[in-house]
């Protein structure tokens, strides 16, 4: 059993995500190398990888956008906040594949430590810049969150 990449304590594995099963901590981490294995761009792998997962299919609703935060490596104190239409463990998983991904977030997400949705998209993306300011006010490095 893998260990939380957040708070080292135990998870749960379905398929390539591990979940902390902290609940006080509660992030998420995909094994990134078995992932970069499967053949992603063919929808099909795609879909089973999420399926297998247990993560949430996608529904399009007036209130199904998510604000979320990735823990950055290279710094204890860096994160990358993003707002998306996808459940954040499928968007999570789109940046480590590269798909409509910064950089940043392809090359140095470690885990997603926290998220919250759903929620209108107008309200996402208020919420996106505030949360990322209420962060940078803490003293964390941000990326992302405009």
């Amino acid at each position: 059993m893998a260990e939380c990449r957040v708070c080292k304590s135990s998870t749960t594995q379905s398929g390539y995500l591990y979940r902390c099963l902290n609940s006080a901590c509660g992030a998420a981490h995909w094994d990134k190398r078995a992932v970069m294995k499967e053949r992603l761009s063919d929808p099909e792998v795609l879909k089973l990888v999420l399926e297998t997962a247990a993560v949430p299919p996608y529904l399009k609703d007036q209130a199904s956008h998510f604000v979320y935060i990735l823990r950055l490596r290279g710094s204890s104190n860096s994160v990358y906040v993003g707002m998306t239409g996808l459940h954040p463990l499928e968007r999570y998983l789109n940046h480590l594949r590269g798909h409509k991904a910064s950089r940043v977030s392809r090359s140095r997400a470690t885990s997603l430590i926290a998220f919250e949705g759903p929620m209108t998209a107008k309200k996402a993306a208020a919420r996106e810049v505030s949360l990322a300011e209420k962060l940078d006010a803490a003293g964390i490095q941000i990326f992302g969150g405009h």
